[in-house]
């Protein structure tokens, strides 16, 4: 096999009797010398040969030793992960017909496979949904009883288990900055009310949190509020969620600091999406002739959006520069204004004549009609209070998606300052130009 090293620190984590810092601005705890990379890449490489040698069908998915190959590629970096075992993980997706052309899935540990051995390659140059495993955190749709409830959960799992993580680094390195990092987190996850609510987590834990971050107390007691929390959440999520949280991340480098940002991501494609959906609820609404429905619909995502951007955008703040630089450098080509439930929400809200994507920045919609189109074809058809209602909640998104673009913009000029972005932007100028653009341009009009 071949020979490996590690992405930035060839030095066990601190706590394991090596030199070298772990945590906010270090490596990451899962990290590992040069030897453990090698075990750890001959227990995946056998445990995938002996899973497929015992494969059968589909039936068999759900034994994939995905633990293995998890904690090897968090070990070593996916920059860093040996040829041979994604020789063998692609080869597997071929043999087994993962594709899912011309038949579903009738299972989630199917379709969770399908999703996720993408996810293991080294493309060159990174795709952004390839990067953060967007398309197996869709794994929502497999609770089809209650998607709302379901996309709640799958927020919240995100949330705890980075949580778990930064707690872990916290018992590990007790530094000022993981201590800032860890409370960020955890303020985070005691409102997940504000922006998860249909995930029903018990408030007593959550209120655990917010009264041992508020008594400023100590690390033990944080310790054990956010453990706490983190296992009231555990007990509701279940199972595809649950799976497809565990695997899906597979950071390209061993820097700590890499978990939070691709959690980070994956939280704010999930609300974005929620936003996307809540537009074309509204949309329906408003052709249906039900403004009022629109308009509680809308206020609803602007609700979340605003609970969620603070404290997730509070999160990113804990990112180093100098992490940044060494995460960015790994993974050119992968843009968040790749995102798909982003930009369905600026095409969807309203027609723009110079829209600002490309299909070298990510894919192209085509829409029937917007918001903005709808509630300008039909407003004189409603009783004045129904139309202004509605235009007061298309105003609060509009207002809530453009604080969030500046917040993001102000993060941005914090961690990388003006130098071009990665999908061929200008980088923080670019956002700040954005958060300039309203959702409805034709609004104040009327």
């Amino acid at each position: 096999m071949s020979e490996l090293g590690l992405a930035e620190r060839p030095a066990e984590p601190s706590g394991s009797g090596a030199d070298g810092p772990v945590g906010v601005g270090g490596a990451a705890l899962a990290a590992g010398t040069r030897s453990d990379g090698m075990r750890a890449l001959r227990r995946a490489h056998e445990a995938v040969c002996d899973w497929s040698h015992r494969m059968t069908g589909p039936e068999s998915f759900g034994s994939f030793p995905y633990r293995a190959v998890v904690d090897y590629y968090r070990m070593v970096g996916k920059a860093r992960v040996a040829p041979e075992l994604v020789a063998l993980l692609r080869g597997l997706r071929i043999r087994i017909d993962c594709s899912g052309r011309g038949r579903p899935w009738s299972s989630p540990d199917a379709w969770l496979l399908d999703r996720w051995l993408p996810l293991t390659f080294t493309d060159q140059p990174m795709a952004y949904d390839g990067y953060a495993g967007h398309k197996l955190l869709q794994a929502a749709h497999w609770e089809g009883d209650d998607p709302e409830r379901a996309e709640d959960l799958l927020l919240a799992a995100l949330l705890t288990d980075l949580a778990e993580v930064e707690l872990e680094a916290l018992a590990v390195t007790p530094t000022t900055r993981q201590r800032t990092r860890t409370g960020a987190v955890l303020r985070a996850l005691a409102r997940l009310g504000e922006y998860a609510p249909a995930a029903g987590v018990p408030t007593a834990p959550l209120a655990a949190v917010r009264d041992a971050l508020a008594a400023r107390s100590d690390d033990r007691a944080l310790l054990r509020a956010g453990g706490e929390a983190r296992s009231a959440v555990r007990a509701r999520v279940p199972y595809p969620l649950a799976r497809a949280v565990e695997i899906g991340l597979l950071p390209v480098t061993t820097v700590h600091d890499e978990h939070m940002f691709i959690r980070c991501i994956q939280l704010f494609e999930r609300l974005f999406a929620r936003q996307a959906g809540a537009l074309t609820d509204a949309i329906e609404a408003v052709h249906r002739g039900r403004p009022a429905e629109a308009a509680a619909v809308l206020t609803a995502a602007a609700d979340r959006l605003t609970g969620a951007t603070g404290p997730l955008y509070r999160i990113l703040t804990t990112m180093p520069p100098e992490s940044f630089a060494v995460i960015r450098d790994h993974t050119h080509g992968a843009s968040a204004i790749q995102s798909r439930p982003y930009q369905m929400i600026e095409l969807v809200s309203a027609k723009r004549e110079d829209s600002p994507h490309t299909p070298a920045k990510g894919p192209l919609f085509t829409v029937v009609s917007t918001l903005q189109e709808e509630f300008l074809q039909h407003v004189a058809d409603w009783r004045t209070e129904d139309a202004r209602r509605l235009r007061e909640a298309m105003v609060r998104l509009d207002d809530s998606w453009r604080a969030m673009k500046r917040t993001h913009w102000g993060v941005t000029l914090k961690i990388i300052g003006k130098v071009p972005g990665t999908g061929g932007t200008a980088g923080a100028e670019y956002l700040r130009t954005a958060a300039g653009v309203p959702l409805f341009p034709l609004l104040a009009a009327v």
